[in-house]
């Protein structure tokens, strides 16, 4: 045992041993209750968390947080046992177990033998370890994943390996997600029907999103680790959100967490066949066409205009462009979608290897879309220049939340090195500088540009501080009033379709 691992360890003993004193079905029950309070603002039975002494004006929501939970569901997972004397469901033993994390979180931090290098990773890390959480709800996660991955080319793969449709899927996924709003079980048994899923396709479902209690265990385990990255460990609950505890009933699933379900059924389906034979070409295509449908949903036309990919001729090697161009009587949005996500260790370890490997994939895709852009400016292709402000948007499938500076500096080094190795002057990234946005954001900023005008928004976000801001936080704060008017359910006529033929569920 090496001499971080035992320090930590010996931190983390007490933490385990309180655990242990925890009923495991009665905890993943109270860590249900408390997740669907504290994240979809269902109340807490009337005895939950009484009692809590200087605490008893302060809401339970404002004292505990969504990624503690997973940590305790995770040491849950590992370490409750049979019986015991601890509860979850008091607030005393809610609040050691809390206490217990938040100690370890310092403790881990202690072990780090470059302290101000590593704050600054540790942002990057904590941005993507708590961030997710807190995201609002809405239908459109649902639907921007049926639209993605129900396209015929790669419906055609999901059915192939998963044994369903991405229609199935997302019928299937809503209505079990509706059903842990107010319970925490589940049975295999449950006839779907009248969704139109037949029962081959809900067991091959519920098998690929299930785990037994002792495999999972195995599998958390084999994932855990006792240094300075403790609680960024991944959870095998996110690949596996519903748990078979009973041997003797194992059609009964327990889902502690229920939004590592609803993650599970819409972006993780990603993860399912992202290795899959013939998938990747499709799958970008399918993202390409999707940011297309949002540019036509949310953007009248005129005074926008919207030109999609053209390819063009440059000293006679074909060149492809800008995936869209969106325009506006104030200037231009030239739109590159890349489907690349940051890997599980480039968001989680303190070791930045693979994050670096990665910031140099992305760097590499606003190089080319420089690249795109200036031969365009210089008339290669059939875009007419017209000297309005044009704004670089590189956008993706999933956040990368570029949130510190020694990662913003990373990936800044890596673009002007790239620019100066093609012979692009470096003044355009001062002249016209690129924006980083996930599809979840483009969604909510490309309504609130309908709305303002392009220069409007994105001359705030690419301008001082904002530069840094993902871009949902810049439009909250500068256009607080445009973003209460978002619809957040932009293909809901389409969801309305898809679901209530088959089922009468009304959203």
């Amino acid at each position: 045992m090496n001499v971080e691992l035992g320090r930590f360890y010996d931190e983390y003993k007490p933490f385990r041993n309180f655990m242990r004193r925890l009923d495991l079905d009665t905890s993943l029950l109270d860590v249900w209750h408390y997740a669907n309070y504290v994240m979809e603002d269902i109340l807490l039975p009337d005895h939950y968390a009484v009692d809590r002494g200087a605490y008893r004006s302060s809401s339970v929501k404002s004292l505990i947080h969504p990624w503690e939970l997973d940590v305790i569901a995770k040491e849950v997972i590992l370490n409750a046992g049979s019986g015991g004397d601890r509860c979850l469901a008091k607030w005393i033993d809610l609040a050691t177990a809390v206490n217990h994390v938040r100690r370890l979180d310092e403790v881990a931090f202690e072990l780090s033998v470059d302290k101000e290098r590593d704050v600054l990773i540790e942002l990057h890390r904590l941005a993507h370890h708590q961030f997710p959480w807190q995201m609002a709800l809405s239908v459109n996660p649902f639907m921007r994943a049926f639209k993605i991955y129900g396209t015929p080319e790669v419906d055609a793969i999901i059915t192939r390996e998963l044994g369903m449709t991405m229609s199935d899927l997302i019928r299937l996924g809503m209505a079990v997600a509706g059903g842990f709003r107010t319970r925490p079980v589940i049975s295999t048994m449950q006839d779907y029907t009248v969704l139109g899923i037949s029962a081959e396709t809900s067991r091959a479902f519920f098998s690929r999103l299930s785990i037994d209690i002792r495999s999972l265990k195995e599998a958390t385990q084999g994932r855990q680790s006792y240094d300075r990255d403790w609680r960024f460990s991944w959870n095998p609950l996110e690949g596996k959100p519903l748990i078979g505890v009973d041997a003797a009933r194992p059609d009964l699933l327990v889902c502690p967490i229920p939004r590592h379900f609803l993650r599970r059924v819409t972006s993780g389906v990603y993860y399912d066949i992202v290795n899959a034979a013939g998938f990747q070409n499709p799958f970008g295509n399918s993202f390409q066409a999707y940011i297309g449908a949002v540019l036509e949903v949310a953007c009248p036309q005129p005074p926008f205009s919207i030109v999609p990919e053209k390819p063009y001729y440059v000293g006679g090697n074909l060149h492809h462009g800008a995936d869209w161009i969106v325009s506006d009587g104030g200037g231009h949005i030239f739109i590159e979608c890349k489907t690349k996500r940051l890997r599980l260790d480039a968001k989680t370890r303190s070791d930045t290897k693979a994050l670096e490997e990665d910031i140099a994939v992305l760097a590499k895709a606003i190089a080319q879309h420089y690249r795109n852009i200036s031969e365009a400016v210089a008339g290669k292709t059939d875009w007419s220049p017209d000297g309005l402000p044009i704004y670089p948007l590189i956008l993706t499938m999933e956040d990368w939340f570029i949130f510190s500076p020694q990662v913003d500096q990373m990936l800044n080094s890596e673009v002007k090195r790239l620019l100066c190795k093609d012979g692009l002057d470096l003044s355009l990234l001062d002249e016209m500088p690129f924006t980083i946005a996930s599809a979840h954001e483009f969604e909510i900023g490309i309504q609130i540009i309908a709305e303002v005008g392009i220069a409007k928004v994105m001359a705030i976000k690419t301008r001082g501080e904002h530069r840094t801001w993902g871009l949902v936080a810049v439009l909250a704060s500068a256009y607080s009033n445009e973003i209460k008017r978002v619809n957040w359910a932009l293909f809901g006529d389409d969801l309305q379709r898809l679901v209530i033929p088959a089922g009468r569920i009304h959203l």
